[in-house]
């Protein structure tokens, strides 16, 4: 491991008188420490976690050391390792000076982490350029180093995904945390293709370790590639019939995502035969899932929603209860509704369409059957070949019933 050079200042120098006692026991002098800060690890609520390391000569027996730390830094979370020594006592003052017991004379390696708060902040940017059968999907992460100091050569580690509800907890086991899940990510590359998310911690928090050394101007915005791919997409066409009755459909991608690592959420830029179509923002997709992407309106497909027929019936009818009928009108209301579709494409094309019922309804007939429903929609996944026409026919029923008895 390289060592890092380390700034001494020795002061407060004991009295020579002290030379006579065991240097075990003895503290020799006290010497302020700056260590050059290795890594950073940065997260999206502004969290940053800072380990220094460095080395240097000490004898053995007791020293006192003053650990120079930024004014930014959390105290409560400052934590201090020593090779061959034993931490006897620290005292927190502007800098905590710690007082070390060091067992075996000779080069001791010093680490240092801490947290820091609203000290650096970073999202992913996306260009996406969408191809024929897939979208390369490029993103740099654009990040500000708001710590109070430039920091050089170091390594560089983003963490995606944190959930608002976990800020508090990840702010003390920041460092812990870091380590189990840069253990962990791999696991991600076992998730098969185009499943829906699972749950579990490596959805909502994973980090990217950024190649190489980085240098962080304070106060500057900063950009580094974080990763690049072409993953394959299918294309789907939405249609919600009943608030859009005239169109358009929606043209939607959804790319699946090859890597092992998740696409963070984002703004992207999206570039059809690499002109800027609109921007969009990319949603959190776990490694192994889909992105449903809304390219936005389109005019591939011709859609409209029609009544094509509105029925009314009034039944009297009388109803017994024991000793005595009442008598009721029954009203049934029957729709009959009309989607037409056009395909104006040259190829094959997948649509998505929705239409919804009111929750007493009763379905009499629709064609073709829908993919999915529920008591308040009807969903068809259609398959269009190239200039296609086709329709969506569907009747349903509502029966209310009325009292025509005063007392009833």
């Amino acid at each position: 491991m390289k060592s890092f050079a380390v700034l001494l200042m020795l002061s407060l120098c004991l009295p020579a008188a002290l030379a006579s006692v065991d240097s075990s026991q003895s503290v020799e002098a006290t010497t302020a420490i700056t260590l050059p800060v290795d890594s950073v690890t940065i997260y999206p609520d502004g969290l940053m976690a800072v380990k220094r390391t460095g080395s240097l000569d000490v004898t053995d027996g007791v020293h006192k050391f003053v650990i120079n730390v930024p004014e930014k830094a959390e105290q409560s979370s400052v934590l201090l390792s020593v090779s061959n020594a034993t931490q006897e006592r620290v005292v927190y003052d502007a800098n905590p000076v710690y007082t070390l017991n060091i067992s075996a004379p000779g080069s001791q390696s010093f680490d240092l982490s801490y947290l820091m708060y609203n000290a650096a902040t970073w999202e992913p940017v996306y260009d996406l350029h969408l191809l024929s059968d897939s979208v390369l999907v490029k993103a740099n992460a654009v990040l500000n180093n708001r710590g109070g100091e430039d920091l050089k050569n170091v390594r560089l580690k983003l963490v995606a995904g944190l959930p608002l509800a976990v800020e508090t907890y990840l702010a003390k086991a920041a460092p812990q945390i870091n380590q189990r899940y840069a253990e962990a990510a791999p696991m991600a590359a076992a998730m098969d293709y185009a499943v829906a998310p699972a749950t579990g911690e490596l959805e909502t928090l994973y980090i990217f370790e950024l190649d190489g050394r980085k240098d962080l101007v304070m106060d500057k915005e900063i950009g580094f590639p974080l990763f690049e791919e072409e993953s394959p997409l299918v294309r789907i066409y939405t249609w919600d019939a009943s608030s859009q009755t005239e169109g358009p459909a929606k043209e939607e991608i959804r790319a699946n995502n090859t890597l092992t690592n998740p696409w963070p959420t984002g703004k992207a830029m999206l570039y059809r035969n690499d002109e800027y179509v609109s921007t969009i923002y990319m949603p959190y997709t776990p490694a192994g899932t889909n992105a449903s992407i809304v390219v936005g309106p389109s005019a591939d497909l011709k859609v409209e929603r029609k009544l094509l027929d509105y029925n009314i019936t009034e039944n009297i009818r009388e109803i017994g209860t024991g000793a005595r009928n009442h008598t009721v009108k029954e009203t049934t209301e029957t729709w009959t509704y009309y989607l037409k579709i056009k395909s104006n494409l040259d190829r094959t094309a997948a649509l998505e369409a929705t239409d919804t019922v009111p929750q007493e309804a009763v379905i009499v007939s629709v064609t073709p059957k829908p993919a999915e429903s529920t008591a308040t929609s009807l969903k068809w996944k259609l398959q269009l070949a190239p200039r296609q026409k086709t329709a969506i026919n569907y009747t349903y029923q509502v029966i209310t019933t009325e009292s025509l008895d005063s007392a009833y």
